[in-house]
């Protein structure tokens, strides 16, 4: 029985099924593995556009509570889009019902779990900077939703002899790290989710277990994973990288979600079916014309796919990310 209700309860389809943040996420992080697995081993199955709509709809779903319990910008946007995203794998026309994707993903996630609906049921509280939970860590969320899955795909993967190259230990530990973060994050943003603050603390004592170090208690377990995650990553923390009014859109962090592969469909017709966080490069956006990957056209080409090409990107010398820059 539920005891409390949180702001994604104001969902029909979150309502009715009333989801756990680990529940969530457990369904994120296995739907990106599955699809990954597929197009590692059988790109060309008929089943990787069902594994790819199953991935876009819970990692949609995951940002979408998220967002609605964070009031974070950048997650809300994520949702969208992969709600539109789930609008043109479903083949739904521009005027078909509902018009909006963030609808549509609400609508057919609660389908899948027996529920009928996904508009809101009432109206939402206005957002207020006080009430907007901001992510304890100069990243964004979908970037830390990303990683969270990817590592977690690879730290699965790469048990089987066929990819030697990827290290196991440094993904599940990674692994560990960013999914902690995603816990503390969701659980600091409603504090009543009692399940969230136990996993974010669990997730906390399972790092110092996997490092091997002496048991704290939940507390510490959450500055050592916080910790943690400040020693993995290479910024700064209060400093922005660029400037949070970016002309690139990367609002300060230095990076941006970005479309790197569209699947061809005939007649010059493409659609996005991956993105990932790539370093912003703010008001510049030109491709040299002597790239050798692409020769300067942009993009490489595979059968079936078209992908963006990041090795000919021209840098603005005033907007270079700075780890970037010749020492």
């Amino acid at each position: 029985m539920h005891a409390n209700r949180y702001p994604e309860h104001v969902i029909t389809a979150y309502s009715s099924e009333r989801p756990s943040i680990t529940r969530l996420l457990l369904e994120a992080q296995w739907a990106h593995y599955q699809l990954t697995y597929a197009l590692e081993h059988d790109p060309d199955s008929d089943v990787t556009l069902t594994l790819r709509r199953q991935k876009v709809l819970h990692l949609g779903a995951l940002s979408d509570v998220l967002a609605l319990r964070t009031q974070d910008a950048e997650l809300y946007e994520s949702a969208r889009n992969l709600g539109d995203f789930l609008r043109q794998i479903d083949g739904l026309a521009p005027d078909a019902q509902p018009h909006n994707g963030l609808d549509h993903l609400r609508t057919q996630y609660g389908l899948l779990h027996g529920h009928r609906g996904g508009a809101i049921r009432r109206a939402t509280p206005a957002a207020t900077g006080e009430r907007r939970c901001r992510l304890p860590i100069l990243r964004t969320g979908p970037w830390l939703l990303h990683q969270m899955c990817d590592t977690y795909t690879w730290a699965t993967l790469a048990q089987s002899p066929r990819f030697p190259h990827v290290d196991v230990r440094d993904e599940k530990r990674r692994h560990l790290i960013t999914r902690g973060m995603v816990l503390v994050w969701a659980a600091s943003a409603a504090p009543a989710d009692g399940a969230a603050d136990t996993a974010a603390s669990i997730a906390g004592h399972s790092l110092r277990a996997f490092d091997g170090r002496p048991s704290v208690d939940d507390p510490g377990a959450r500055g050592y994973l916080l910790d943690a995650f400040h020693e993995l990553d290479d910024q700064e923390e209060g400093e922005d990288l660029h400037p949070q009014d970016c002309a690139g859109g990367c609002r300060g962090d230095g990076e941006i979600l970005t479309v790197l592969t569209w699947e061809h469909h005939g007649d010059s017709i493409y659609t996005p079916v991956h993105q990932e966080p790539v370093i912003c490069l703010g008001n510049s956006a030109t491709h040299a014309p002597n790239c050798t990957t692409c020769g300067g056209h942009g993009y490489t080409y595979t059968p079936g796919y078209r992908e963006l090409c990041l090795d000919g990107r021209a840098l603005d010398e005033d907007s270079a990310h700075p780890m970037m820059q010749d020492d």
